[in-house]
């Protein structure tokens, strides 16, 4: 039998294993908080300036000087006079600089609006952080009418949805239980904040693809904390994984909420959306 040295020895070396373990593993699962919902998003951006992002493509993903910039985005959010939000995004792709990479000879027309891609988004939320009501848009060139666009509003909390396209296969409506504060967004309408996140946490949203008329459930996990390069600096950031059937995307958020970079790896190519500092935006402004 061990002397009572040992004993007590082994003793706390099992009692600092387990704090460890504790430590490690139990208390970040019980102190991560709830994910940020649809009010803590829109209130985070309420009083910002509009931001904007640089949409850039690698053809080849292990490359990083194979990137090039196909298309622009703006999001916003806004508050009226009666606690309402508006949360607004609009995307253009040039479709000769985006598909020029991928086959032989870029498309040409003989206006360079006739190359454009334009996808408008909009999110009426209530002062309570619910979605009340969405609408997504697809034009090409300088239509002024959407090929296609999807439309939801909630009805007795049940989020209605109504697709209309080219064909009509596309025309269609569906259902879904919409939970209090629970994010909806456009497959091609970015958020451009995740306020109060901690790494563990674990939640669902719903994207809607006005291409498809279809709103999928995505499962969303803040992984990690990693460093990341923007705006010349290196800055810490939450990795957070969205999971789809077909498609993971990532973003990296500021630990103050500020989302910096969004990536969606395509099987041609990897998009990436890349927040422009405020500075650059001002400058670009200001150029004669």
């Amino acid at each position: 039998m061990p002397s009572r040295l040992v004993c007590v020895a082994i003793l706390l070396y099992w009692l600092v294993a387990a704090v460890g373990l504790v430590s490690r593993d139990l208390i970040p699962e019980l102190t991560v908080g709830p994910p940020p919902d649809l009010r803590t998003i829109a209130s985070a951006g309420e009083n910002a300036p509009p931001a904007r992002w640089n949409i850039l493509v690698s053809d080849r993903p292990n490359d990083p000087d194979s990137k090039r910039s196909v298309g622009t985005a703006t999001t916003e959010s806004r508050r009226s006079l009666n606690g309402w939000i508006e949360m607004t995004s609009k995307v253009v792709f040039d479709s000769g600089r985006l598909l020029g990479g991928l086959f032989q000879g870029e498309p040409r027309t003989d206006r360079a609006d006739e190359r454009k891609i334009m996808f408008d988004s909009a999110y009426q939320i209530d002062p309570s952080g619910n979605l009340r009501s969405f609408h997504a848009d697809i034009r090409l060139g300088d239509q002024a009418t959407a090929l296609w666009r999807i439309d939801g509003t909630l009805k007795n909390r049940v989020m209605e949805v109504i697709s209309k396209g080219p064909v009509a296969s596309l025309n269609r409506t569906i259902s879904f239980d919409y939970t209090d504060g629970g994010v909806v967004q456009s497959q091609f309408g970015p958020l451009d904040r995740l306020p109060g996140l901690a790494v563990g946490q674990r939640w669902d949203e719903r994207v809607a693809s006005p291409l498809t008329g279809q709103v999928e459930t995505i499962r969303v996990e803040v992984l990690r904390k990693v460093v990341i390069h923007w705006d010349m600096s290196p800055v810490t950031t939450f990795e957070v994984v969205h999971r789809a059937k077909a498609v993971t995307a990532r973003t990296w958020v500021r630990t103050d909420g500020l989302i910096l970079r969004q990536e969606v790896a395509l099987p041609m190519l990897r998009l990436l959306l890349e927040r422009l500092p405020e500075k650059l935006k001002t400058a670009e402004v200001t150029a004669p």
